[in-house]
């Protein structure tokens, strides 16, 4: 079986590769190890199927991929998604491969488009005011810029030819050079001028979209500060290597990823979390690049640079999703090709009746409105993609925007989902002679390394209280139980009650007391050590504000089913479930629970969506048919596994979500009826001769322009005050 080796970005001698090759562990090693002297860093990501690296200068890509070629025998293609480049082909349109060959820049696309225009404003004045005649011979002016002007289409043509593909470009390109023939060079002319006009278009809207992209994550950084035995030297961004110390103070913009070393700081991490108020970081703490210290200085290890940053990474996957076809777009793609079909036999038909050349090349003019049929589609995903990166909700790919507002059912997770990240610790009760620092000591031991948001309110209370946490446990986190940790010969377990009953502790003698806390919806954590019971911490997960606001604006916005699926035990989770009125609940899931339930309702309903930011979630959310994370302190592997990530995580940019979806869609649609009714009525008239060649290539451009023009309503869409409803929510 052949493989395929595609680039999907290329930033300098930074690479991203994906092949099937890639899903076998063995086959990265085998690249790792062979080609070592090849990279000066590496790492890939199998779920991705794709690997990551920097080279060495004097290395280049096509010796990379020469080794690979040559270490398992596969046939090489490249696909490249090149950093910059956004490619809305189809099938009626250029292919990728001569945009790689001819990369031109908007500016310089710009400039020949001006150079056309004053030429076209010449033939202009010299016809219709100075009453001149202009030769339009084959061998005229006007005739050789004509093909100079059609050389871009000319290309794409010759591609299809090559590839035996009968599409729009080899239609117009055939018509127009016989129309050059014929003696109708300034016609042709008039219409390559047009068909320029709209291309030029076309790049500018995905341009534009993408570029709202990149304005989210621009750092504007050009040199940074970076700690050499006790000196501060100043070098540039590019010179930074992983392990770095880099310093930033007061004003300054934290470069890279990393975690602080010395020092402390208040950080602006709005980019991160989109709340306003300022995160106090400390010594071991982590921060993200984009974000902005408002107060004191840090050292900063460097974990992840440039394009490996967590927020640069995102926001590769969702400018690289404005190259893959939604539903859609792909059935753009084949009204399109019928279009053409029908354009083909109506341009035929109109010349056979007529027997007049004008008017069947003006019917093919108007029909040459696949383009616009594609950009119906194209376009308004684009706008729907860009108007959520305004807004922090970034998603990666118009498949999953159009499912959002076609699903039946809304699926969340609770703890950091649902409630904020930090649980507040309410209760400890300690057995026999345990003390309360004890038991957070024993606890904090156990709970070190686990990312769960219950772990790191345990563990920043232990610190609180001044209490030293040992931090060179052997643990094995359980997703949905707890933690197992060996110390020095000593076993602690730190979880829920299934978890104690799992290993065979009992929990008898304190569960009236556990049961309590949890009737009131609190969350309770058992702590034993060498099977013996020491006690419970209960802790009371703060709700986000506007959680109810959003399930009730879901519910009347359309969603049939919307379920809790949760980790917390029963009591817990149905009280909560009560209190905001889920029509179902999964309490006390296990991962793998949690994934069996996504899948049920996938059996129930039309479509699932699942909501949620833990370690814990992205097994249900890589079963359901749109996953979400909420990026505020969520987990890396669900931000990486989800198909939309809400950086602020208000409930309300879920709402915001559906609503973009859904407008997204509607925008569709109104862009199918201007193509098609403007299509209509340019067809009746063309073939009955009342419109010439120049008005049917205004038709085409004017529809093109309406298109984009519709569908960059969606990028001037801004929600509702959400925190505006947030505040009054919190006075309520």
């Amino acid at each position: 079986m052949t493989n395929l080796i595609s680039v999907k970005s290329v930033v300098s001698q930074r690479v991203r590769l994906k092949s099937d090759i890639f899903k076998k562990i063995s086959n990265i090693k085998i690249i790792e190890q062979e080609l070592s002297d090849f990279f000066i860093y590496f790492r890939e990501n199998k779920k991705c199927k794709s690997i990551i690296f920097t080279h060495k200068k004097e290395i280049s890509l096509e010796e990379i991929i020469n080794k690979i070629d040559s270490l398992f025998h596969n046939h090489i293609k490249h696909s490249t998604v090149a950093s910059g480049i956004v490619c809305n082909s189809s099938s009626s349109c250029s292919s990728c491969a001569v945009r790689e060959k001819d990369p031109k820049s908007f500016k310089r696309k710009l400039i020949e488009f001006g150079i056309l225009s004053i030429y076209s404003a010449y033939l202009f004045v010299s016809e219709s005011i100075l009453g001149l005649t202009i030769v339009a011979t084959p061998f005229s002016l006007v005739a050789f810029v004509s093909v100079i002007a059609a050389i871009p289409l000319i290309k794409e043509s010759y591609e299809d030819i090559k590839q035996k593909k009968f599409t729009l470009q080899t239609f117009m390109s055939g018509t127009l050079i016989l129309a050059i023939l014929f003696g109708e060079a300034t016609a042709a002319f008039e219409i390559i001028y047009i068909l320029r006009g709209a291309m030029l278009l076309e790049d500018y809207i995905a341009t534009k979209s993408k570029n709202e992209i990149h304005k989210l994550v621009e750092l504007d950084i050009q040199k940074v500060f970076v700690l050499v035995d006790g000196i501060e030297l100043e070098v540039d961004i590019d010179e930074l290597e992983i392990g770095d110390i880099v310093v930033c103070r007061s004003g300054d913009k934290i470069p890279v990823d990393g975690v602080i070393v010395d020092g402390s700081c208040d950080i602006n991490e709005a980019l991160i979390n989109g709340r306003s108020d300022l995160a106090f970081k400390k010594i071991d703490n982590e921060v993200f690049a984009g974000t902005l210290v408002e107060r004191g200085r840090v050292s900063i290890k460097v974990f992840k640079k440039g394009n490996e940053t967590y927020m640069a990474r995102v926001m590769s996957d969702v400018e690289n999703s404005l190259a893959l076809k939604s539903p859609a777009q792909k059935e753009a793609d084949k009204l399109a090709a019928k279009l053409l079909k029908l354009g083909t036999g109506l341009t035929i038909g109109t010349l056979l009746i007529t027997g007049s050349w004008l008017s069947a090349f003006s019917v093919m003019i108007v029909m040459s409105c696949p383009c616009a049929t594609v950009l119906a589609a194209s376009t308004a995903i684009s706008g729907g993609i860009a108007s959520g990166a305004k807004q922090g909700i970034l998603i990666k790919g118009g498949e999953a925007l159009e499912q959002v507002s076609q699903a039946e059912v809304f699926c969340f997770d609770k703890t950091g989902t649902l409630t904020t990240g930090k649980p507040i610790i309410k209760d400890i009760l300690t057995l026999k002679n345990i003390t309360e620092d004890e038991l957070l000591k024993f606890a904090s031991i156990a709970e070190f390394r686990n990312s769960h948001p219950i772990a790191k309110s345990i563990v920043a209370f232990t610190k609180d209280r001044g209490i030293e946490v040992i931090k060179y446990g052997d643990s094995e986190i359980i997703p949905g139980f707890g933690v197992k940790t060996k110390l020095n010969g000593t076993v602690i377990l730190v979880g829920n009650r299934s978890f104690m009953s799992k290993n065979e502790i009992s929990t008898k003698e304190i569960q009236a007391k556990a049961y309590k806390h949890l009737d009131s919806g609190n969350s309770v954590v058992f702590v034993a050590v060498d099977a013996k019971l020491l006690g419970f911490i209960a802790l009371n997960h703060e709700v986000r504000q506007g959680t109810k606001k959003m399930i009730d604006d879901l519910r009347k916005s359309g969603v049939k089913h919307i379920a809790l699926i949760s980790g917390d035990e029963h009591k817990v989770a149905n009280a909560f479930a009560k209190e905001f009125d889920f029509d179902e609940v999964y309490a006390n899931q296990t991962p793998d629970e949690k994934a069996d339930a996504v899948l049920k309702l996938k059996k129930k309903y039309n479509g699932v969506v699942m909501v949620g930011d833990g370690v814990n979630d992205t097994l249900a959310m890589s079963k359901a048919d749109v996953s979400v994370s909420f990026a505020a302190g969520g987990s890396q592997s669900a931000i990486e596994v989800s198909n939309i990530a809400i950086s602020h995580s208000h409930p309300s940019d879920v709402v915001e979500l559906y609503n973009i979806s859904k407008k997204t869609l509607r925008v569709v649609n109104q862009n199918y009826w201007i193509g098609t009714s403007t299509n209509l009525v340019g067809v009746g008239f063309a073939m009955f001769g009342m419109l010439s060649p120049a008005a049917a290539g205004a038709i085409h451009i004017g529809h093109t322009a309406a298109i984009m023009a519709n569908s960059s309503k969606l990028t001037w869409h801004t929600k509702e005050n959400s925190h505006e409803t947030i505040n009054k929510e919190k006075k309520a």
